[in-house]
């Protein structure tokens, strides 16, 4: 461990503490591997660089998969055992040919096949592994299985931003070990952001600087990769009292004033990955954010979210009396009706009106095409809409029947409902 800590040197700083649990779990290849190793923690925490760096040092066996990019169990199986294949494979194009893989059993057999031919021990990097629970239900219990199954010296690491209690299933799985990346503290920021000084300052300077702008942007963002952009963006700004009079280098009251107010204003925009400035500088760029297409697309909104606010704006536009045939088309055989964009704008123009929660929650459950359970957690999404200035609530908002407002237009939900694949057009009521 300490040839290996000596090796970083820098490379990888503030995660000393997750590096050697890390590395008394895999890092001695003459002992057995753990079975599997669940790494979780936030957004831009390190841990796929941590684990990705660990195996290229100990020369491991390796297949590292994200499951965002795979759709089924056999795309998956064979990814791995070509990754797994390609040390003593002459054409790695063939890989996936070789290993045809249509189910787990061929996929055990496989990797029986390669452990016989490289003793290495095999390290299987799943990451985004929370993907898998929409993939199959049964698959991340069997990769959890996979060295009782195989009985192969191969390990597991699943990495994830999900805490492991969401992936509890009720057939019961293996319990792995866990290790946790917790996120960066002000100080660990200053630090790592200190790697990017420009070279033309000192490091006094600069970290007085990165101090003023995390007293700012460290509440409301903890985000590294957004973090190191704004500071980035935000330092020209900061170093124009500087251009204009050297002797005001040390003057760090005139250079907080001329600054804060750009902080200020960035924070707003701080996801978007621009500054305030380009808003009046950047003619151009001014337009695309201004544009409803842009501004619905910056709503990193959950998935469930979404429905629950094209089911408001069905609710606000559409007349209650109409619900029960435009939701149950299949039992009320009525003639269509032709509609286009210039009529469901005629009844636009008459709304929005007020809907009660529960009558939003029927449209939600009509316009889903799965069983979803109504919770809390579900529900507790509609005060942050609230906030977001895309709800708005009429009247007190009581427990016993509260009444929204839908408050984003035709285009925008438009644009929200196209991605999530949802044809709205076919569930609007047109005056005409």
């Amino acid at each position: 461990m300490e040839k290996y800590l000596e090796y970083l040197d820098g490379k990888i700083i503030c995660r000393k503490k997750v590096i050697m649990q890390l590395y008394s779990l895999i890092g001695y290849s003459d002992e057995p591997m753990p079975h599997s190793i669940f790494v979780y923690g936030h957004v831009a925490t390190g841990k796929s660089l941590v684990v990705q760096n660990m195996l290229s040092y100990l020369k491991y066996n390796v297949a590292t998969i994200n499951c965002i990019e795979h759709i089924a169990n056999r795309h998956i199986f064979e990814y791995i055992l070509g990754d797994l294949s390609l040390c003593f494979n002459n054409f790695p194009t063939n890989n996936q040919v070789q290993h045809k893989c249509d189910n787990f059993v061929d996929f055990i057999i496989s990797l029986k096949e390669i452990s016989m031919n490289d003793t290495r021990p095999i390290i299987i990097v799943l990451d985004k592994c929370d993907k898998l629970r929409d993939i199959d239900i049964g698959l991340l219990p069997t990769f959890l299985k996979l060295r009782e199954l195989s009985n192969v010296n191969v390990c597991v690491i699943f990495i994830t931003d999900v805490v492991w209690e969401k992936f509890h299933v009720k057939i019961g799985i293996h319990e792995p070990f866990k290790i946790h990346f917790p996120q960066y503290t002000k100080n660990e920021l200053i630090e790592i952001l200190l790697l990017s000084m420009p070279c033309d300052y000192e490091d006094g300077f600069y970290k007085n600087y990165l101090n003023l702008f995390l007293s700012v942007f460290f509440r409301f963002c903890r985000d590294l990769n957004e973090l190191c952009y704004m500071a980035k963006i935000n330092f020209s700004k900061y170093i124009e009292p500087i251009k204009l009079d050297q002797s005001k280098k040390n003057d760090t009251a005139l250079l907080w004033r001329n600054i804060s107010a750009t902080f200020k204003a960035n924070l707003e925009v701080i996801y978007l990955r621009v500054s305030s400035e380009n808003f009046t500088t950047n003619n151009q760029l001014s337009k695309d954010i201004e544009s409803t297409m842009r501004l619905a697309l910056s709503f990193e909104l959950p998935y469930y979210a979404k429905y629950i606010l094209i089911a408001s704006y069905l609710a606000s536009y559409n007349p209650a009396k109409e619900d029960k045939y435009i939701f149950m088309k299949q039992k009320f055989k009525r003639k269509k009706r032709i509609t286009d964009k210039k009529k469901i704008m005629l009844n636009a123009f008459c709304g929005p009106y007020n809907f009660p929660v529960s009558r939003m929650i029927a449209i939600f459950c009509a316009i889903l095409n799965e069983k979803v359970d109504i919770n809390a957690n579900l529900l507790s999404q509609i005060p942050s809409m609230c906030q977001l200035g895309l709800l708005s609530v009429v009247g007190n908002y009581n427990l016993n029947e509260p009444k929204l407002k839908c408050c984003v237009s035709y285009d925008f939900i438009l644009v929200i409902a196209k991605t999530v694949g949802f044809n709205i057009q076919n569930y609007l009521y047109n005056l005409c």
